[in-house]
């Protein structure tokens, strides 16, 4: 092993360190070769001779003897001269020497020469210099090199001859060391730290000794300084030191600092150095072992710039100053609020700090100029093509840094002084000396700083700021663009915090002190560039980024939430341009809710109105924006028309600025038209509204002036109207054309839910949280398809409902609070719509002003109107928008007419009998919520209908049955019929519908125009209200005022027969009935024309099936059958026409109406309707096919929810005679197997009903009644041809029972009462009764001499043999009637008169029977001698046998008719016909069998007289009370409609023809339904036959008490009653519940069709005119009557359509009450039933129990039969 090794080998002694000033001890490095294990054994030291030669060559070094030697020398007293050590040192500092002898050896040189106190010269210092020379730095022998050279130069101060190679060398060995630093985070990073400190500060003492720098030229001084910029530079590029990084700043630190600018981590950019909080004043565990290198060395470079900035020249700022400006922007960090009272921190200066305070010396310098002028180059991008783009822009960075500093230092001296002046302002003592100012030392520093930049204030700077933001704007870089990007946001933030800086100076001024005229200017102008530099901006799916004003912390970058922040102030603050324009600026980049406070905000600032010189301009600017009125900013739009229209209606009485702003709107309007593809849902309505009022404005000054000019002559009407015809002329063309996203041909709305579209807000606009990922790339060139994008984008519909919603709650109040409201109030909520439509609301609106306002009182405006009704008229056919054809239909269609053809426009009551939501509900138009019941109706709606209904039958629910269809109508109404939906909602007797697949060809379906309720796009003026000037038909004369009523009917005929587009027929089809039902608008001879072509044109298209055929799109679900369905409803109403229409056009209904018995359920209940209003008022049609209707009915009648109607229309159709008096016996029997076959299926054991309990009960009572009625209706020979049928069903009906049901026994026995005579069903008594039965006028005569009594099956027989001879009475009880028979025994022998006891009676008795009674006509000729009943019969004629004079009794009174006395004179109205069959049917055990041997037993006399009273307390027919009440004009409550003693003539009329009326004093047999004469008045109308009786409480007949305050006497008759018959005439809707009280079931309101004013109501001028007729019904009951939603009767008519409800109405409540409100399955008992079961109860209770029948074996075995005493 060689002595070298083994001196590596041996394991040294640790030496102390050399004590020196400048450098720190630190442990010895020894490499792994050097490192043995061997332990040497000790050898004693050597000397310092020993230690040379040991060390001198030839001898191979030691480093041990060389550490060795180190260590001696500091003790070596005297110190040999340096030559001893020459060959040592040239040994041991070799280039070739091993790095651990190296360092030994530079610690030898260091310890001697730091104790060698001689002195070298210049040849000597050459001469070790020289072993110093091409070294380069290492890590474990730099150190002890730095300290030798150090020793050796004296501390860099003897450097004569050696200070250019010593500066070369020092440089070489500091990049060496700095290279090491960079390489990495290694364990003695801390070390290399401090090899490059020690190295800078080495070169700088060398360069701070004045005799080496004199002899050191300027350009290497500079190049000292270069190498350090470029070592700083490298350092800039290194990424920040993990963990620290950019700290999220708090809330309340954003609001009060900079936002921390974010990097990317690419090397080669710049690199934001981690906030300077995070390192002056956060203490963490997880900061890095060692500094960034850009830390270390700004700091070598600041303090060799400090030192050596005297001696530079000016011309290397432009080197320096971008070195501090780049390291300026690595560390900067966000700054505080400017505030002049913070005071000094004890805390140690930041590296920014540094920074700043090195550039302030240069700016407040000698050369402050030319850094102002460098600082202001650097703040604008590079212009020099070879200039590095990648450092300019970080450079930059530190300009505006550094620039704002210098503005906030000028804001802060600005603020400190102005405090001073206020404190100094309030101290000033009373005699006016200034008082103590206790004045901190800072404040006064800051106010007047040393550091002051003289004559840069800021607003000159401002000015550089807004011209280095401009120049940023517009630069575009070529290449790494992005990166360019990001470095200009965050020069972007830099301006724009400055900005905030600015403002917050501004904001700490003194109230009242704006900024001056400069200062705005530079302050808005800065503004209106940084935000100019946001336009290009784009998310990544190419839409303008969004500024989130309200919530600018949300901002995806620091410069666009510091720029929100900004464009987020107080819009008071002066700026030149404003505020409000620069965000208009930038108005694609705010939500639509930030631009739409600026219309509202330059309103409030007066910008917007003459009041400012600009206004005119400021709303150029504003409606010559297109991005305000794109399709995203509904709210935008809203609020500017609304300043428009706030602004519009300030100036209607100024008319020169009224017109010049009108002229603004007019172009505005014109441009908009000149651009069709920006209609895209275009609501700014209120521009084209303002047209209209323009139109009407112009119109009266126009004749004001015209008539001022011209007194004696009337104006031409051309010349007036000829201004008007521009602006009216524009809203035409408009309304024509259309917008292209309603091109019919190739755009549709797919929509297959039934419900119109919900469109959706566009997000990039409805949210302020946007993606950060921004791309400029996508930006500098937008798309040549960024229209056609936006105009895909959805519609505003949903956020305009809202935002309509709030809004129309502050217009409305502002309009009351106005002591001017303007003429025209913007709707409540207006729909989206295309500019077309709106063009047509303005049309509207003209109308009206003219039409329903004293406007109407010129004649010239009424002219004006006709020819603008004309326009709408013609466009509903010429308009190529379906919405804007949809519009007109919405005015035209709400038009009515009053009594007086006065024209008004209908709002409040337009559906008030839900008419319209019927037929909406077919069609799907109308919300599930609100059919199923779940959405209020409105108090119109419900005082209107009064249907509280929440009808569960017309709700389609799983049912056990699959025959089960709907009828078919809506649950929250209460009439009409449930909707034909397309899905889950069909009947189910049609066919399915086939599921569509997709397919490339598949039709879209249109979008859905309307719903049910509608929501008007236009405002009604004065509605409710008939014009004063313009009428629908003058039967006087020609008038001006009068419309062409008839030419808007041809335009809806041309409808009916042309459209295309179910949109607009559905809505003529689903609105027409309502309209049409308003007679008085559709009068005159142009009108009866066209009505009778309406006709013909729907009855020819429903026959043949072509109406509805030239639809080319059909909703999903729908065909042209739903569109027939809606047709029959107007073809109802025309039935009220009918004077208008010959025979074959009457005729022609009643066939149409029979074929849609073969339609849907919901079609076949209308035609049901139809043909019973037919039944009334075209009587000889529907006879002609009644026949084949019958037949259609036995066809149809298998769906169990057609059952109540199709009865309702059996049983009103068998009370009118003359309709089925020529019917055949086939015909009668279809009637009695159509009830029969309901009756089967409501009667079958255990089955569940397919409809609610109380239908199907009142289904089998109406089978009954069907059965009866139309049993009377066959003639009485040809009667028992249909016993045997109806005898068969009847059982079948009771099939799988164990006996006959009640009902059905209580049938057969009526069928045995009417099948041989037409008797009444309870007897009268005669003259003859009286004669016979009290033979001696006595006041309880006893007649009878004996009497028995027998059971005979369900009748009770009773025979009395009377006092006078001969005569016998016989009386049968039955359960469906009494029957009396006063019989004379001709047996007994004549006696004269001379005998003793003769029979004077007889024979007188038998003369008198026929006297003074009266009697109908005789039956015309080839009928039956014996007439029938005629139920429906309202006029009795008689016929008087007179005495021999002739001389006629008087006649009736015309209003009260005859009054009926005592008994129902029933039986003076007709013959009566009596079969012999009927007196042996009478006294027959039937129907028991006649072999029975119970069949005749006779009774105990004991038991008859309780049997006879409970039975005979029992009436034999079925009693119905209803209430009758007159409403007066304007009458709503219940005591003043009580109170009414009289009523209208029409109402007396209709009292007369709907009952008779009977005297209530001593009335024995008609039901009194629980009147008192000395109570309730002595008359009261009833109505009687052979099956009911019905007493009508009439309000009117009753007294009015004066004690009666509230009119119990009336209302507890009325009140308790089910039914209610309410005549009308108030001109309001009738509420439900007026009259209160728990018996609320049904109403029927008869109300005149047209409305009128009270004179009307008090002549008889149009009492035979039509009527309607409503039901209103309880919540829960289901549609009964065949009236459905309304119905139109003429006045002759309408008792005996309303009879009949009544009768129908009382049934049913009667069933719905019995069963609780349809809660309980409980049977009603019909008197009939009542009796029988009394004398069921009797037979089985009373009389013995039958004996058990024994065979009969013999001739003695008949002895019980044949002892006829037992049973007689």
């Amino acid at each position: 092993m060689s002595r070298q090794q083994q001196d590596a080998d041996a394991n040294p002694r640790l030496r102390q360190r050399s004590n020196t000033t400048a450098f720190a001890p630190f442990p010895w490095r020894r490499k792994p070769d050097t490192v043995s294990t061997t332990v040497q054994p000790q050898t004693p030291p050597l000397t310092f001779d020993a230690l040379v030669e040991a060390l001198t060559p030839p001898a191979v070094p030691s480093l041990t003897h060389a550490r060795s030697l180190a260590t001696l020398i500091t003790s070596q007293s005297p110190l040999p001269r340096p030559s001893v050590l020459n060959p040592v040192w040239a040994a041991l500092c070799g280039h070739d020497s091993p790095s651990s002898l190296q360092a030994a050896g530079y610690e030898i040189m260091a310890t001697f020469w730091e104790r060698f106190d001689g002195h070298l010269g210049t040849a000597d210092i050459l001469q070790y210099f020289s072993l110093f020379l091409h070294t380069v730095w290492a890590a474990d022998v730099g150190e002890p090199r730095l300290r030798a050279l150090r020793a050796l130069t004296r501390g860099g101060t003897e450097v004569v001859g050696i200070e250019i190679p010593l500066l070369g060398l020092l440089r070489t060995w500091t990049e060496g060391a700095f290279d090491a630093y960079m390489s990495g985070d290694t364990p003695d990073s801390g070390d290399r730290e401090r090899h490059v400190e020690l190295l800078a500060t080495f070169l700088s003492s060398v360069l701070e000794q004045p005799e080496s720098a004199a002899r050191v030229s300027e350009g290497d001084l500079a190049s000292v300084l270069q190498f350090y910029a470029g070592l700083l530079g490298r350092a800039l590029t290194v990424p920040p030191l993990s963990p620290v990084a950019d700290p999220a700043p708090s809330p309340p630190l954003a609001a009060h600092t900079d936002q921390p600018i974010g990097a990317k981590t690419t090397v080669g950019a710049h690199r934001r150095h981690p906030s300077s909080i995070s390192i002056r004043s956060i203490s963490s565990p997880n900061l890095p072992s060692r500094k960034h290198p850009a830390e270390l060395m700004v700091v070598i470079y600041l303090d060799h710039l400090s030192s050596q900035l005297k001696a530079l020249a000016p011309k290397f700022l432009t080197l320096i100053l971008p070195v501090l400006l780049r390291a300026q922007a690595f560390f900067a960090s966000p700054l505080p609020r400017v505030s002049i009272m913070t005071g000094r921190t004890h805390t140690p200066a930041s590296l920014e700090d540094r920074i700043q305070k090195s550039l302030n010396v240069l700016f407040s310098g000698p050369y402050g100029s030319s850094c102002m002028a460098i600082l202001k180059r650097h703040l604008f991008p590079p212009t020099d093509v070879g200039k590095d783009l990648q450092i300019a822009p970080i450079i930059a960075l530190g300009a505006h840094r550094t620039l704002r500093n210098i503005i906030r230092q000028g804001l802060c001296t600005k603020m400190a002084r102005a405090y001073i002046c206020r404190l100094t302002s309030v101290s000033y003592s009373a005699t006016g000396a200034p008082g103590h100012k206790d004045l901190e030392k800072d404040l006064m520093e800051r106010a007047w700083s040393k550091d002051d930049i003289s004559g840069w204030d800021h607003t000159r700077l401002g000015r550089l700021l807004c011209k280095s933001v401009e120049a940023w704007v517009k630069l575009t870089p070529a290449d790494n663009g992005e990166d360019y990007d990001m470095e200009k946001d965050k020069i972007m933030d830099e301006a724009a915090c400055t900005m905030r800086d600015i403002f917050q100076e501004f904001d700490e001024r003194e109230d009242g002190v704006d900024m001056d005229d400069e200062e705005a200017c530079v302050a808005g102008a800065t503004l209106r560039q940084l935000a100019n530099f946001v336009r290009p901006i784009r998310t990544t799916d190419g839409a303008p980024l969004i500024l989130p004003l309200d919530q600018p912390a949300e901002a995806p970058t620091p410069f666009l939430r510091t720029l929100s922040s900004l464009l987020a102030r107080d819009h008071s603050t002066y700026m030149i341009p404003l505020l409000s324009t620069t965000l208009f600026f930038i108005a694609d980049h705010l939500t639509d809710a930030d631009t739409a406070k600026l219309p509202s905000m330059m309103f409030e600032q007066h910008d917007l109105s003459p009041a400012s010189p600009d206004w005119l301009k400021s709303w150029e600017d504003i409606l010559s924006n297109p991005t305000l009125f794109a399709p995203t900013r509904a709210q935008t739009r809203l609020e500017i028309m609304k300043a428009l229209r706030s602004v519009y209606d300030s100036l209607k009485d100024m008319h020169s600025y009224r017109k010049s702003l009108a002229d603004l709107v007019f172009d505005f309007c014109r441009m908009q038209a000149d651009n069709p593809q920006e209609d895209l849902t275009f609501d700014s309505s209120v521009a084209w509204r303002i047209l209209g009022d323009e139109v009407v404005l112009r119109a009266v000054e126009v004749h004001t002036a015209s008539a001022s000019a011209a007194h004696s002559s009337e104006p031409d009407t051309p010349t007036l109207f000829a201004p008007l015809r521009e602006l009216i002329d524009l809203l035409t063309a408009v309304a024509i054309e259309g917008g292209l996203q309603e091109d019919d041909d190739d755009t549709g709305c797919a929509n297959t839910s039934g419900t119109p579209a919900s469109p959706a807000f566009s997000s990039s606009s409805a949210s302020a949280v946007v993606t950060p990922m921004l791309s400029r790339k996508q930006s500098e060139h937008r798309s040549g398809n960024a229209r056609d994008r936006d105009s895909n984008m959805p519609s505003v519909m949903s956020i305009l409902s809202s935002l309509a919603g709030s809004r129309s709650q502050s217009q409305h109040s502002q309009e009351h609070e106005s002591t001017r409201p303007p003429l025209v109030a913007s709707p409540a909520s207006e729909p989206i719509l295309p500019r077309a439509a709106v063009a047509v609301v303005s049309l509207v609106s003209i109308f009206s002003q003219l039409a329903f306002t004293p406007h109407a009182l010129l004649q010239h405006n009424v002219i004006l109107a006709g020819q603008v009704f004309d326009t709408l008229v013609q466009l509903i056919g010429q308009a190529k928008s379906p919405r804007t054809r949809l519009t007109i239909l919405q005015f035209t269609m709400r038009i009515r007419a009053d009594r007086d053809h006065r024209l008004y426009f209908v709002d409040a009551h337009h559906d008030p009998d839900g008419n319209i939501m019927t037929l909406a509900s077919l069609i799907g138009r109308i919300p599930e919520p609100l059919l199923f019941g779940q959405v209020q109706q409105s108090e119109d709606e419900r005082t209107s209908s009064g249907d509280l209904n929440n009808d569960d039958s017309h709700v389609r629910k799983p049912q056990p049955r699959g025959t089960q269809e709907r009828d078919g109508r809506r649950a929250s109404r209460g009439r009409g019929i449930r909707p034909n939906q397309s899905t889950g909602s069909r009947s189910r007797s049609r066919a399915p519908l086939p599921t569509p697949s997709p397919s490339a060809n598949q039709v879209k379906t249109r979008e859905t125009l309307w719903q049910f309720p509608e929501s008007l796009p236009f405002t009604s003026i004065d509605p409710d209200n008939p014009s004063e000037g313009i009428f629908s038909y003058d039967p006087v004369s020609e008038s001006m005022g009068v419309l062409r009523v008839d030419s808007y009917l041809s335009a809806i005929f041309n409808v009916l027969e042309k459209e295309k587009n179910w949109e607009i027929l559905s809505y003529v089809l689903c609105h027409l009935p309502v309209q049409l039902a308003n007679k008085h608008l559709f009068c005159g001879p142009k009108c009866r024309e066209t009505i009778a072509r309406l006709l013909t044109s729907l009855c020819s298209g429903l026959a043949s099936g072509g109406l509805a055929s030239s639809i080319d799109r059909w909703p999903l679900g729908l065909k042209p059958r739903d569109a027939h369905g809606l047709a029959f409803h107007t073809l109802t109403v025309l039935i009220s026409y009918r004077r208008h229409f010959n025979s074959s056009l009457q005729s022609a209904i009643v066939d149409v109406l029979r074929g849609g018995l073969d339609s849907q359920p919901t079609t076949i209940i209308c035609c049901l309707q139809a043909l019973t209003l037919c039944a009334f008022e075209l009587p000889p049609s529907l006879k002609r096919s009644l026949p084949s209707i019958l037949e259609k009915l036995s066809q149809i009648m298998s769906n169990p929810d057609m059952a109540v109607h199709i009865l309702s229309f059996l049983s009103i159709v068998g009370s009118i005679r003359t309709l089925h008096a020529n019917l055949r016996e086939e015909d009668f029997k279809m009637v009695f197997g159509v009830a029969l076959q309901y009756l089967q299926h409501h009667n079958r054991p255990g089955a569940m009903p397919a409809i609610s309990w109380a239908m199907s009960q009142y289904v089998r009572t109406i089978s009954f009644y069907v059965v009866y009625v139309w049993f009377l209706a066959v003639k009485l020979p040809h009667r028992p041809r249909h016993i045997s049928y109806i005898t068969r069903q009847l059982l079948l009906a009771n099939e799988g029972k164990d006996d006959i049901d009640e009902p059905t026994e209580v049938c057969f026995d009526w069928l045995a009462r009417y099948a041989y005579a037409s008797a009444d069903p309870r007897p009268a008594l005669s003259t003859l009764s009286e004669i016979v039965m009290n033979p001696n006028n006595l006041a309880s005569p006893e007649p009878a001499v004996s009497e028995k009594t027998w059971i005979l099956g369900n009748s009770v027989i009773t025979i009395r043999s009377l006092a006078r001879l001969g005569w016998i009475e016989v009386l049968s009880r039955r359960p469906s009637g009494l029957t009396r028979f006063l019989c004379k025994l001709e047996n007994i022998p004549l006696v004269g008169p001379g005998d003793v006891d003769p029979d004077m009676v007889s024979v007188a008795a038998g003369m008198m029977m026929e006297r003074d009674v009266p009697r109908p006509e005789l039956p015309d000729v080839g009928d039956d001698k014996s007439l029938e009943t005629n139920p429906c019969s309202d006029t009795i004629k008689t016929v008087v046998v007179g005495d021999d004079s002739g001389i006629a009794p008087p006649a009736p009174d015309p209003i009260t008719g005859y009054v009926w006395s005592n008994t129902a004179p029933s039986q003076r109205r007709k013959y009566v016909a009596v079969d012999p069959g009927f007196f042996a049917l009478q006294l027959s055990p039937y129907p028991v069998r006649v072999n029975q041997a119970a069949c005749h037993r006779m009774v105990d006399a004991a038991l008859l007289p309780a049997l006879f009273r409970s039975l005979d307390q029992i009436p034999v027919i079925d009693t119905h009370k209803v209430g009758i009440m007159y409403v007066a004009p304007g009458q709503t409550h219940e005591l003043d409609i009580l109170r009414n003693t009289h009523g209208s003539p029409a109402y007396t009329r209709f009292l007369e023809g709907i009952g008779r009326l009977i005297n209530l004093r001593g009335q024995v047999d008609v039901y009194a339904g629980g009147l008192s004469p000395d109570e309730d008045g002595e008359y009261a109308y009833a109505w009687w036959d052979d099956i009911g009786q019905v007493l009508y409480h009439t309000a009117t007949m009753m007294p009015s008490k004066p004690d009666d305050k509230y009119c119990v006497d009336k209302k507890r008759h009325i009140g308790n009653d089910y039914v209610r018959i309410v005549w009308n005439d108030s001109g309001i809707p009738y509420r439900f519940d007026t009259l209160a009280t728990q018996f609320q079931f049904v109403n029927i309101v008869i109300e005149p069709h047209s409305l009128g004013a009270i004179a009307a109501f008090s002549n008889n001028i149009h009492e035979n005119e039509y009527f309607k007729v409503t039901i209103q019904r309880a919540s829960g009951m289901s549609d009964f009557t065949p009236v459905g939603d309304f119905k139109l009767i003429s006045a002759d008519q309408l008792p005996l359509l309303v009879r009949q409800l009544s009768l129908l109405a009382d049934c049913f409540a009667s069933v719905f009450e019995r069963t609780e409100r349809d809660t309980k399955e409980v049977e009603v008992i019909t008197n009939w039933r009542a009796r029988l079961q009394k004398i069921m109860t009797f037979k089985r209770e009373k009389m013995p129990p039958l004996q058990t029948e024994v065979e009969i074996e013999g001739v003695i075995g008949q002895e019980a039969y044949r002892n006829f005493t037992a049973t007689f």
